[in-house]
């Protein structure tokens, strides 16, 4: 990403910070909020400008250089501060829009029941900003790191051929007409023999840092060049934890040779042929640290377009409270339209985004009906 498009993205989140918080510190008895509204329709146009300038951006191709090793620390991934503050915003901007739109406009018992409401709604994503503050690691990976800190762990190379994206009727699926798919997301690894390996991203939440964007980002860097898949060396109790119902798959680091990563999930019944055979054992070389990748979100319509039309009703909505021009029972309709948009942006975002695939980076499978399928 430009900087000029990076430039326009911090913009575009400071702006609606600063509007959200002199929402909050103000209310309808201080008159016409010309500031707020200025912030928001400057944060719409850096929006529409970075947009504009992403739209089919290609990823940078990595420098040619030696390969160093295998890194023995594998970090978390770094902190996302635009997730950060998207999340602060999908928490806070419903409950400043209702009180902005209600307070003095509606009966006190209505204001202060739906915003004691929102508060609720703006507490339940209290654990997802603790998740991307912290970025915890889940115990079978934080296993896979401690392996290779103390020096080995399984590790094949691999020719990164593809990121595919499948969608997959599932065999229990009811319904006959538009049945909706699975969409799952792999990279296709091909290894010395010509035998195929595929890995799949950690599962995305509704908000923040995204393992689909990182996926895409990674295989389209690292398209026909060479990756390290690493495995715990430790991956006998996986395995018996899997067979007693755990989670069945193992923990993967997908490595480039120029040290970036990112963090994976296999099958367990395609790594055996690997964990099995002793010559996959690999040392690891000490101090060396491997880069987890950061995505760099570009305009994508089906995924961003949907948010957008949210976000846009929302300040359609709320123009005309901010200009005091909109008294009484048209305030609060109009404070619950923009309510119910903002909190409808992030469901749509999530949506889109994990059924929305990007055809310059992901090669999109035909649907696989497993319901077809015999045995």
């Amino acid at each position: 990403m430009s900087r000029t498009a990076e430039a326009l993205r911090a913009a575009a989140f400071a702006c609606a910070a600063v509007a959200l918080a002199l929402c909050l510190v103000n209310d309808r008895a201080d008159g016409p909020r010309w500031d707020v509204l200025a912030l928001l329709l400057a944060a719409a146009a850096c929006t529409g400008a970075w947009a504009f300038g992403t739209r089919g951006e290609r990823v940078p191709q990595p420098a040619p250089g030696p390969f160093p090793g295998l890194p023995s620390v594998l970090p978390r991934n770094r902190v996302d501060w635009y997730a950060v503050v998207w999340t602060l915003l999908a928490a806070v901007a419903p409950f400043a829009a209702f009180r902005f739109a209600t307070w003095g406009e509606a009966s006190e018992v209505l204001a202060i029941l739906g915003c004691l409401a929102l508060i609720f709604w703006g507490l339940v994503f209290l654990p997802r900003l603790w998740g991307l503050l912290v970025r915890p690691l889940h115990e079978r990976y934080r296993l896979l790191a401690r392996d290779a800190k103390a020096g080995r762990v399984h590790a094949v190379r691999f020719e990164l051929e593809s990121a595919e994206w499948g969608r997959i009727i599932d065999e229990d699926n009811p319904k006959l007409i538009d049945p909706k798919p699975t969409h799952i997301q792999m990279l296709k690894l091909r290894d010395d023999k010509g035998d195929y390996y595929g890995t799949q991203p950690v599962h995305p939440g509704i908000v923040g840092q995204s393992p689909i964007g990182q996926y895409s980002h990674f295989a389209a860097r690292f398209k026909g060049r060479h990756v390290w898949v690493m495995w715990p060396e430790r991956w006998q109790p996986i395995l018996a934890a899997a067979r007693r119902g755990g989670f069945l798959a193992y923990p993967v680091a997908v490595v480039s040779e120029s040290g970036e990563m990112v963090w994976s999930h296999s099958a367990i019944s395609w790594s055996d042929r690997y964990l099995t055979d002793p010559a996959t054992l690999q040392p690891t070389v000490p101090g060396l640290r491997a880069r987890p990748v950061r995505p760099r979100p570009v305009f994508l319509a089906p995924v961003h377009v949907p948010v957008f039309v949210r976000l846009g009703v929302a300040l359609a909505a709320l123009a005309p409270l901010l200009l005091d021009l909109v008294p009484g029972t048209a305030s609060v309709l109009l404070g619950l339209l923009a309510t119910a948009a903002l909190i409808d942006a992030p469901f749509a975002a999530h949506r889109a985004n994990g059924t929305s695939p990007d055809p310059t980076r992901w090669t999109v499978l035909p649907v696989q009906d497993m319901r077809l399928t015999d045995g």
